[in-house]
């Protein structure tokens, strides 16, 4: 018999697997991946920055050592001094003097690490009401308790975060995608950003601010993170390039004090004793060599188009009968459907009926409670697979009301 640990979980919402049983079947339309669309990646480039890399070290002794050997956990100098001129510099995420920048593989690591060093068994971390899966699954695999508090198209409600803090001398960390947030593409204001902060100071709880969407803007102004905020240390900044270079990549990275990164370097060392030299040349190569504000722009142009497109659909389809948020960047947007609808039933009705994916509110919930909302994504299908996909969830939706 295999003995998992407890932590591990119990099985799969049968609405789930009815959801995914249904990805390789002819016709299938998917508007539940959270991916960029592949035509972004700069593939061809990385492919002369990886080949240049190699062209670099040749004539180097130390050739082998350097490219294929382990690199400390900080990262290769020339990625962190890049990334570091970006969003510590460009963005004022960070104060040179008073915080680290590291690489991780991917801002999942991050979120990973994060956990590890702060949650003991029984503690508590605070999400937003409707999180992103992949951190809530993480927080619970260290025997964390996951708490949603209320959150309204501003960000998290100040009164609601306020309380949950009172409520529970144990918790350690509050996690937030303050900027298009996955799953409700939603943007916290300045003000709530300033009144999350404010809080975390009040009550010595750490910040985790997970922002991979941030450059991503198809309208609106720019809000500064709530590291920029940061006076006392109490913000870890995790950023991405999954979402504006590649997944494959798979590099992020994290800025926080030099005393809490110092500990999270030395956790991953623990988990990967370094990332890839290779990739985190080539990838700094492409950074300093090409012009990565043209490249996002040129992304974001394509999303807003498919943004708009489905904002568009659902007017059309759907005016009157549901509401939506209007997402001014990321690559979500969230449908809230009639009282009484169930999310679940509702996704594995359309999923199997209509030959469209898309995933209910539930799975984006610490409770795991069934509600009346679902995710979609616009970002990885065209906008004719949008309207087309958007006219069969409506028509879904009035024989599933039926």
């Amino acid at each position: 018999m295999t003995r998992f640990a407890k932590r591990i979980g119990g099985g799969i919402n049968p609405a789930y697997g009815r959801i995914f049983a249904m990805f390789d079947q002819p016709g299938v339309i998917s508007l539940g991946d959270g991916v960029p669309d592949a035509s972004t990646f700069p593939a061809a480039e990385l492919e002369k920055t990886t080949k240049e890399v190699f062209e670099d070290f040749k004539n180097d002794s130390s050739f082998t050592n350097k490219l294929f050997s382990y690199w400390e956990s900080a990262g290769v100098p020339e990625l962190v001094s890049v990334l570091e001129e970006r969003y510590m510099g460009k963005f004022e995420s960070g104060n040179p003097e008073k915080d680290t920048l590291l690489t991780f593989a991917g801002a999942q690591q991050v979120i990973d690490l994060a956990a590890r060093v702060f949650l003991d068994p029984g503690d508590t971390i605070i999400v937003e009401e409707n999180s992103y899966g992949g951190a809530i699954t993480a927080f619970r695999s260290y025997e964390a308790n996951v708490i949603g508090v209320a959150t309204d198209e501003e960000g998290i409600v100040p009164e609601a975060l306020e309380a949950a803090l009172k409520a529970d001398p144990n918790v350690k960390l509050i996690y937030t995608i303050a900027t298009f947030s996955n799953p409700m593409g939603i943007e916290t204001t300045l003000a709530r950003r300033q009144a999350m902060y404010d809080l975390a100071v009040k009550y010595d709880v750490i910040i985790l601010e997970d922002s991979p969407y941030f450059e991503l803007r198809y309208s609106g102004e720019y809000i500064p993170s709530i590291k920029s905020l940061d006076k006392t240390g109490h913000v870890i900044f995790a950023g991405s390039l999954s979402k504006i270079v590649s997944p494959g990549v798979r590099l992020g990275f994290a800025i926080g004090s030099k005393e809490i990164m110092q500990v999270i370097g030395a956790e991953k060392d623990n988990q990967t004793i370094g990332n890839p030299g290779l990739i985190q040349l080539a990838v700094a190569k492409y950074l300093r060599e090409y012009d990565l504000d043209a490249h996002i722009a040129e992304a974001c142009d394509l999303y807003r188009k498919k943004r708009d497109a489905m904002l568009k659909a659902l007017e059309n389809e759907l005016g009157g009968v549901a509401s939506w948020t209007h997402p001014e960047g990321g690559f979500f947007l969230w449908l809230t459907l009639p009282e009484g609808v169930s999310g679940d039933e509702f996704s594995a009705y359309v999923a199997e009926q209509k030959k469209v994916i898309i995933y209910p509110g539930s799975m984006y919930r610490p409770d795991g409670k069934d509600i009346n909302a679902v995710r979609l994504n616009f970002s990885v299908p065209t906008e004719e697979q949008i309207d087309e996909c958007i006219k069969r969830i409506a028509d879904g939706l009035r024989e599933f009301m039926k």
